[in-house]
């Protein structure tokens, strides 16, 4: 398993209780880079992942300020992803992402939290939020559908041909 102390600790399977605990604006810069190396690395979004900095900020406050909170599990991860880049510079997020041989079950060590509480939600909500449609999709406007004030759908809605019966492919 790649890191060092913080990513070896061992703590309990279950998720870290951080009710409350706040997220300091410099955690959220951090997380905020694993979000962008995310994309980086899968080469799936544009811009940064900056065209997603408004939603993802939305899930990490909605994960962060009510019960069951995330923060001490976003906490967590920065610790977990200051290690990794203090050992392995640039190679940090490749080993994290790729390469880091967390032994499969319960997340029982801090590293392992990171991956089960943190880069998987991420990793869904970058998808969710666009990643199909940089993948080449030519007909997604992504799972999020855009802001809950928008005039206009994004979502195309879809309309049977006219005969055709429920049920019948």
């Amino acid at each position: 398993m790649i890191g060092g102390i913080v990513c070896h600790e061992e703590v309990g399977a279950g998720m870290l209780v951080g009710d409350r605990q706040l997220l300091s604006h410099g955690d959220r810069e951090s997380l905020w880079r694993v979000f962008v190396a995310i994309g980086e690395t899968w080469k799936n979004v544009r811009f940064e992942s900056s065209n997603l900095k408004s939603s993802w900020l939305e899930m990490v406050a909605a994960k962060s300020s009510v019960a069951p909170s995330y923060t001490a599990e976003y906490v967590n991860a920065v610790r977990v992803v200051q290690e990794l880049i203090d050992m392995y510079g640039d190679e940090a997020f490749h080993k994290l992402f790729l390469d880091h041989h967390i032994p499969p079950g319960p997340p029982v060590t801090r590293l392992a939290h990171v991956k089960q509480y943190v880069l998987n939600d991420f990793i869904v909500m970058q998808v969710m939020a666009s990643g199909f449609k940089h993948f080449g999709g030519k007909n997604y406007a992504g799972y999020v559908k855009g802001s809950r004030y928008n005039e206009i759908p994004l979502v195309r809605e879809y309309v049977p041909i006219t005969g055709e019966k429920s049920g019948e492919t």
